[in-house]
């Protein structure tokens, strides 16, 4: 079996999160695909704008409609700052029987030099590659290190998806701006943040 492991803040998640990764999902043959939420992510040192459970809470919303979609608590219910390549080993130890495979937007790629132990990473794990605009496959892979870019094809694929467009960012801003959602995320996740009054100005 091979799981895709897609960590992030998902603050809040939307669809730029769920559909491209479904569509990498599919092109590079992975059998699931294991979402981890957060608690304090390592490059966002002000925190998330959204506490943990309910960032936990709308992303499983958000998979109900994935079958391949899976969810784990295990930084969230860990608390404070856990590394990527942490919680890459942790997963592998419980998980033996299956091939683990990063699963990164390609600006994360790009800046995956400032990562703790991004080395080791590159040395232990296959890397899944969705790519975002501003952020072609062709450039990164022209203008990442040699270290990097030489392993283009061999344990870092281009999962060759749409690019995404959206962003939590701009969702953070549209949210108490009171722009239309609709197509940006899930309806129940879109729910959830209404009922619940998350990004609002306070």
């Amino acid at each position: 079996m091979r799981i895709g492991v897609y960590g992030g803040s998902f603050d809040p998640v939307h669809f730029g999160h769920l559909v491209p990764v479904e569509e990498a999902r599919r092109l590079l043959s992975l059998d699931e695909i294991l979402f981890v939420p957060a608690f304090q992510p390592p490059h966002k040192p002000a925190g998330p704008s959204a506490p943990s459970h309910h960032r936990f809470a709308m992303l499983a919303l958000a998979l109900e409609a994935y079958p391949a979609f899976r969810l784990t608590d295990f930084e969230v219910a860990r608390g404070g700052t856990t590394f990527t390549i942490e919680t890459l080993r942790h997963l592998r130890a419980a998980r033996a029987d299956a091939e683990l495979v990063l699963v990164l937007g390609s600006d994360s790629l790009a800046g995956i030099t400032t990562w703790r132990s991004w080395q080791e990473i590159l040395d232990e794990f296959s890397i899944a590659v969705v790519e975002r605009e501003g952020f072609p496959a062709g450039v990164l892979a022209r203008e990442l290190p040699q270290a990097i870019s030489g392993r283009i094809g061999e344990t870092i694929f281009f999962a060759g998806n749409a690019p995404v467009t959206i962003s939590s960012t701009w969702l953070r801003r549209a949210i108490p701006a009171g722009e239309d959602l609709s197509g940006s995320l899930p309806a129940n996740v879109a729910a959830y943040l209404r009922r619940h009054a998350l990004y609002r100005v306070p």
